[in-house]
């Protein structure tokens, strides 16, 4: 996470808190779940929900993070990653609301919420920048 594109990392998390998340990985619990994006062995990138800080979410609503390396760009991990981590939200932990904040700079990101079927929901301020979001409803998802 330190070699981070700042695009992706709003913040790095204090050393604590990072073992803990590391620790449940694989798990959903509170609302965070860390996940590998694994190319064939590879690792790609990472994929998350989490529960952003100062600002509450309302039951049912997951918040995703996504990060691939460099190399793993274009090249669709992204996508199916995210097309995954939602179908399964949506099917296993009871799911309503899926969003992600990104850059309004990102536009690889922004085609990918696109492709997947997420719609752009606004904006708002965080971590002392600018956000857009996108998001999909259950039903949105179901009816694509």
């Amino acid at each position: 996470m330190v070699a981070a594109d700042p695009m992706a990392v709003a913040e790095l998390p204090d050393e604590a808190s990072f073992r803990a998340r590391l620790q449940r990985s694989g798990h959903l619990e509170d609302g965070w779940l860390d996940l590998a994006i694994d190319a064939g062995g590879v690792l790609a990138g990472r994929i998350q929900t989490f529960v952003p800080p100062g600002r509450a979410l309302a039951p049912g609503t997951f918040e995703v993070g996504i990060g691939l390396r460099e190399g793993a760009r274009g090249k669709g991990y992204g996508r199916e990653a995210l097309a995954l981590l939602t179908d399964w939200l949506f099917e296993h932990a009871a799911a309503e609301v899926v969003e992600a904040p990104t850059d309004p700079a990102n536009v690889a990101m922004r085609t990918v919420f696109q492709r997947v079927g997420w719609m752009l929901a606004g904006s708002l301020t965080e971590f002392g920048r600018e956000w857009v979001l996108y998001r999909i409803t259950r039903r949105e998802w179901q009816t694509r």
